[in-house]
């Protein structure tokens, strides 16, 4: 049942989306909009990979206009990476995506089932975020 949702979910997204990024892509622009102005070492440790891959990725979303590198004014040999425009943009129309699935979907739920959804979905992220599923995840989505 939740599988069922889950790819009526993913297939509305997809059809309102027209970025094609990979999952990584989406993990590393998601912890930079999270926490702002972060350094290849941070995003390497979060995703636990090597910085020469976040710098593999990070070239690829700045020639699109995701990410824009800067030099950190306290540590010259540190690189500093935020959201471009095109970022910006895509978290700006997942925003709107939410907004269209909770007047759609969800505003049709009762308060406690609301409630009772939040608390599952909670837990959930914990249980994922506790195994640190992140590595196991290549660049086409697959694991």
């Amino acid at each position: 049942m939740l599988t069922n949702t889950d790819s009526h979910f993913i297939k509305l997204h997809q059809n309102l989306v027209s970025d094609e990024l990979s999952p990584k892509q989406i993990i590393l622009l998601d912890f930079i909009k999270k926490n702002g102005q972060v350094t290849i070492g941070q995003i390497a440790s979060y995703m636990n990979i090597t910085s020469s891959a976040v710098g593999q990725l990070v070239s690829k979303l700045e020639e699109q206009h995701y990410v824009s590198r800067s030099i950190n004014p306290e540590n010259r040999r540190e690189i500093c990476v935020s959201l471009d425009t095109l970022g910006i943009k895509y978290f700006e129309r997942e925003e709107e995506i939410k907004r269209f699935i909770i007047s759609r979907y969800y505003s049709k739920l009762e308060l406690s089932e609301i409630v009772q959804l939040k608390e599952i979905v909670q837990k959930l992220n914990q249980i994922v975020l506790k195994e640190g599923i992140i590595h196991e995840i290549n660049d086409k989505g697959e694991i």
